[in-house]
């Protein structure tokens, strides 16, 4: 497919580009370890103005939240920025990809947080700056996140009582049934709009992270066919499931033997994955615990996104 690049695209690029020169021509070097106790960078969480964002489009929300709290944003760490109270899904077209008039592979990118904030910097606007070169239309989606404290001490206790109780991911997973649902919006969205943002909507691909890789898996196995992502990615998500959604997508997986929230799990997701004829791939790295997506650890997980890249190539959906 061929066509001139519609006004709107390069708004939205231009539109980004500045917004994503604003985000980020403060931020400090990506080279920080992810802290080792929870604890320590939930203490360190401090209050920030909610910084001018690429214009985004808004979602169709089937089911909106009954009592929605008022989005805020948080710096982590001092350098990691995260947005939480998110009711409003809403979905990004990142600047940094190929020229306008090019129908690209899209990859939606899906921060991870627990599902209590969204780590927009480390599984956002850093990968997508490093992934827009490679020819890649790429989106960040906004999902909505479950319902905290609006003041910043508020949002700090809760974090903090979910360490404390040990409560996992599939607990906040039925407190916040709406990110699934608005993964599957979002790639209908791309289809949709795929003339207007110069997509190949038959190459349409989800990236997720923690428990933006736990959204993609769910988006994946709900099997609905108009939002069936064409390739998928999970880094430091879940491995152990048996259940494979029929005509399963090819799937690039990513872990650290000493993930503490993922190494407990075997990995029957991937051997059932490879059991459904799919392609997968999966690099467990030694070291590396989580978070890494942008963050250098020193080990061998720093290279998962190099790994990434080069399957993408593979797969013959980039040049």
């Amino acid at each position: 497919m061929s066509h001139a690049p519609s006004r709107r695209l390069f708004g939205l690029l231009a539109g980004a580009a500045a917004c994503l020169a604003a985000l980020t021509a403060h931020a400090a070097p990506a080279a920080q370890p992810a802290p080792a106790a929870p604890g320590g960078w939930v203490n360190a969480v401090l209050p920030i103005p909610a910084p001018k964002e690429p214009a985004a489009f808004a979602l169709p929300v089937a089911n909106a939240l009954a009592n929605p709290a008022h989005e805020a944003w948080a710096r982590q760490d001092s350098s990691q920025r995260l947005v939480y109270n998110v009711s409003r899904p809403s979905l990004t077209l990142m600047p940094g990809g190929p020229a306008a008039d090019k129908d690209a592979p899209a990859v939606i990118l899906v921060p991870g947080g627990g599902f209590q904030f969204l780590a927009m910097d480390n599984e956002g606007y850093d990968v997508a700056k490093r992934l827009a070169p490679l020819g890649v239309r790429v989106f960040i989606l906004k999902y909505r996140t479950i319902p905290l404290p609006d003041s910043i001490d508020g949002f700090k206790a809760a974090l903090a009582g979910t360490f404390q109780r040990g409560e996992g991911a599939e607990e906040r997973t039925r407190q916040t049934p709406y990110a699934v649902a608005d993964a599957q919006a979002a790639i209908r969205a791309v289809r949709d709009h795929a003339h207007e943002w110069g997509v190949d909507p038959k190459r349409v691909g989800v990236l997720g992270f923690s428990a933006g890789a736990m959204t993609v898996l769910g988006a994946l196995q709900a099997n609905a066919p108009d939002a069936r992502a064409d390739f998928a990615g999970m880094i430091y998500g879940p491995t152990q499931s048996d259940v494979v959604p029929p005509n399963a997508p090819p799937l690039f997986a990513a872990l650290a033997a000493d993930d503490r929230f993922f190494r407990s799990q075997d990995l029957s997701l991937i051997h059932n994955w490879r059991k459904s004829g799919a392609s997968v791939e999966l690099h467990l790295y030694s070291a590396g615990a989580h978070g890494f997506a942008s963050r250098p650890q020193g080990t061998t997980s720093d290279a998962w996104f190099d790994q990434y890249a080069l399957w993408l190539k593979a797969m013959k959906l980039t040049p």
